[in-house]
């Protein structure tokens, strides 16, 4: 399967210091031609950039430098809208993720394995996902835009899964949306706001709601923007079906209100039997009771609804480490270990044409 970029595409940019402040007065210019970022006169391979992460029009990327040298990681802003930026991040992944996989596809067959090479592609990014070596399970999770989807789309729609992801703030499957906190300061002779875009569940955004409200209430003018926060934090459940109800289960899971919480998502379980999201949110209610056991039962049922879960997979990875569970640790490890070396081989090569050409039959 090919990809390719009619046009190179085209931006300004300015070099971002570990304070997240520009370094320069002047932009820099910077393109991308379908195999190769060239940032100033730097020219990184696609393949080469192991993380590629946005938020708005700022971008951190790590990439490796090869001589077994430590990866180094790049931040810049795009003055460009938010679409712009996404648009490159998704051009990105999509190279890199085919060079991993036709890396991946290349050295089973080398070893004689070039049966048990598979990949599937996101349905919402298009970037390659390796699952050599992994079961097929109901469910696939893309790491590259973070979806978690339900293959058989008459079960779940697709536009249902679509935003449903991990809360930054809270560590649970959710449906974290765009919020603006603010604040206006009036002091006699000086005057002036504060704001920030925040990323997080309705639920993790009421306490802030609040603050900002109280906090906005001397000045008045902060009042609106807290007013409408404060409202689109308790305007009913963010999920729809057959999610509904995700929220508050997820608040009394925060609560330690394990009961209500597993009496939401089980009614939610009774429409989507498939949803390694749910069972990881579980999984968090049980840890939060310290019951480890059952914690992993949880985590376990995730990785075979989805067995790429990369959540599932890092707190399953942990407790197998606490309890000394070498057996099932050592199996998990080789079931996660052929998307690793995929990226380690190909990350300090030059990327061809051909490198993008998978057959994924």
């Amino acid at each position: 399967m090919s990809h390719t970029i009619e046009n190179p595409y085209h931006f300004k940019f300015h070099w971002l210091n570990d304070k997240g402040s520009t370094t320069s007065v002047f932009r820099k210019n910077g393109h991308f031609d379908g195999e190769y970022l060239t940032l100033e006169e730097t020219q990184i391979p696609a393949a080469a950039i192991i993380e590629f992460a946005t938020r708005e029009n700022r971008t951190a990327m790590t990439v490796a430098t090869g001589d077994e040298q430590e990866p180094v990681t790049l931040l810049l802003v795009q003055f460009s809208n938010s679409n712009q930026t996404q648009y490159l991040k998704e051009e990105i992944d999509i190279l890199r993720s085919r060079a991993w996989a036709k890396s991946n596809q290349e050295e089973l067959k080398k070893a004689g394995r070039a049966q048990d090479f598979r990949a599937e592609v996101c349905p919402e990014c298009q970037a390659a996902l390796i699952l050599s070596d992994m079961p097929e399970t109901p469910q696939l999770y893309c790491h590259f835009c973070d979806t978690l989807v339900t293959l058989d789309e008459t079960i779940v729609p697709r536009n249902v899964e679509r935003e449903l992801r991990i809360c930054e703030e809270c560590g649970l499957y959710s449906k974290p949306q765009k919020f603006t906190i603010f604040y206006f300061y009036f002091l006699v002779v000086i005057y002036g706001f504060w704001h920030k875009s925040t990323w997080r569940c309705p639920a993790c955004m009421r306490g802030e709601a609040w603050k900002m409200l109280f906090g906005n209430a001397m000045f008045l003018l902060g009042v609106p923007v807290a007013m409408v926060q404060l409202i689109r934090s308790y305007g009913g459940s963010a999920a729809g079906k057959p999610f509904k109800g995700l929220d508050a289960g997820n608040i009394n899971a925060r609560k330690g209100k394990l009961e209500n919480a597993l009496a939401k998502y089980q009614v939610i379980l009774q429409e989507v039997p498939a949803s390694a999201g749910l069972k990881y949110n579980i999984a968090m209610a049980l840890l939060q009771q310290g019951n480890q056991e059952k914690a992993v039962g949880a985590l376990e049922m995730a990785l075979r609804d989805c067995s790429n879960y990369v959540p599932a997979y890092q707190q399953l990875r942990q407790l197998y480490t606490i309890n000394g569970d070498q057996d099932k640790l050592k199996a998990l490890d080789k079931m996660w270990s052929t998307e690793t070396e995929a990226e380690q081989n190909i990350s300090d090569q030059t990327v061809s044409g051909d490198a993008m050409e998978l057959d994924f039959d």
